[in-house]
């Protein structure tokens, strides 16, 4: 970001859910139109709303947003989840959506919300972070992979 582009990071509040709803949905419009399997339902944005809020109001989860001026521009959403007993880390950190508007995307907001993020890990003892990202948002692998993320498992879709 240059200078004169004052973002700040901040942990989100229930103020800023119909920000955080509004990114979400703008995000996986842009889903629906690069593949035909990504169907919202007619509810997705109340749904989202609800889970958002969930995790802002928990306590042990990771929401931030960006905000220039008083509009929020991007926000992050993460939180501590266990592993299969079987396998180690007992712990691990997910990180269920990153977005940024699109006007401010290529700006460094979004690795400005993952390195929050990333903190918040570290502080509470977490070594890594799990997320999942669709196959055709080829953007979004580029932007994850630039960031020292690597392939880890693939998911497969089957009609029936």
């Amino acid at each position: 970001m240059a200078p004169y582009e004052k973002v700040v990071i901040r942990p989100a509040a229930a103020a800023d859910l119909d920000a955080i709803v509004a990114l979400w949905m703008a995000m996986m419009r842009e889903h629906e139109s690069f593949d035909p399997r990504v169907r919202l339902a007619d509810t997705a944005d109340n749904a989202y709303r609800q889970y958002a809020r969930h995790y802002i109001t928990r306590g042990d989860a990771a929401v931030f947003v960006a905000e220039h001026g008083h509009e929020v521009i991007g926000f992050s959403l993460a939180y501590r989840t266990r592993n299969l007993p079987m396998f180690r880390p007992v712990q691990y950190g997910y990180l269920s959506d990153l977005v940024v508007q699109g006007t401010w995307q290529g700006r460094g907001v979004g690795t400005a919300l993952l390195e929050k993020t990333k903190q918040w890990f570290r502080q509470r003892g977490i070594a890594r972070i799990q997320l999942q990202v669709y196959s055709r948002n080829t953007s979004a692998l580029a932007f994850w992979r630039k960031r020292g993320f690597s392939d880890f498992v693939h998911g497969l879709w089957l009609e029936t």
